[in-house]
């Protein structure tokens, strides 16, 4: 077959169009979720300065929406006192003697504190990571686990 001078302009177009503009689009609306998400954390009470970045704003393909994951400085403190308290270990051996031994206490990454934010259709929301288990800072079922977090969520959030 034999291509015409036409050909790779109308085949550059098609590829930009299908590649470039969901592309623009997506990185649009990353960037409002990014937004959005630290106002949140804003106005959630945690300072700028304290903010550990575990995972940035990406889009979760599982749940929909957009995630970001953030622990803090202070977080990451008390979870490491909390390890290294030898009371705690003889409460729990799983969550301290074991994490203690598998994971590095000074890297974000491997902390069990953390806070996700989560934007979907203009609204953010907030759930707490305490050794592995999600829970509603707001929820009082949960107050257990989300009392271990060195800022609670206010009365507004979530609600």
């Amino acid at each position: 077959m034999k291509t015409t001078n036409r050909f790779w302009p109308i085949a550059a177009f098609l590829v930009f169009c299908a590649v470039g503009i969901p592309a623009i689009i997506i990185a649009i609306h990353t960037q409002r979720a990014e937004s959005a998400i630290n106002q949140y954390i804003t106005d959630y009470g945690i300072p700028e300065t304290e903010v550990v970045t575990i995972s940035p704003t990406s889009y979760d393909l599982k749940f929909g929406g957009y995630n970001k994951t953030i622990t803090t400085k202070k977080d990451m403190a008390r979870w490491k006192a909390y390890l290294e308290n030898p009371k705690n270990e003889a409460l729990n051996y799983y969550y301290v003697g074991e994490v203690r031994k598998k994971k590095n206490t000074n890297s974000s990454a491997d902390t069990d504190w953390s806070y996700i934010f989560h934007y979907e259709d203009g609204k953010v929301d907030a759930l707490v990571n305490v050794f592995g288990t999600w829970v509603d800072p707001n929820d009082p079922n949960t107050k257990e686990f989300s009392s271990r977090m060195s800022y609670q969520a206010p009365v507004w959030v979530n609600k």
